[in-house]
């Protein structure tokens, strides 16, 4: 399945449906209200922080990639390795929702 179609799974999931009475797909199935706060904008830019130790002198600490989805079991985003064609999982990011590509 597309990454892009997984996300849109996810949101569709946490957000309130008429049909059941305003509550939330999640909500329905697990008993609980799901937090959403964590919820960014598809594609949006990303810095990605590079740890110390790996740093290279007068380079940046961030790497930009992409944001391109949740995992499922773990607090870590999908990222998109911009040029390349890999997807790496990361933890501290800095999300840019305002910039463009």
């Amino acid at each position: 399945m597309g990454e892009a179609t997984k996300v849109v799974v996810y949101v569709q999931n946490r957000r309130p449906h008429q049909i059941l009475d305003q509550n939330t797909p999640e909500e329905i199935f697990i008993g609980e209200r799901q937090i959403v706060e964590h919820l960014r904008i598809f594609g949006c830019l990303v810095y990605v922080h590079v740890l110390k130790e790996k740093w290279i002198n007068l380079e940046p600490s961030g790497k930009k990639r992409n944001f391109i989805g949740y995992r499922k079991y773990s607090k870590a985003f999908k990222v998109y390795v911009l040029g390349k064609l890999y997807i790496e999982t990361c933890r501290d990011i800095v999300f840019d929702e305002d910039a463009t590509f």
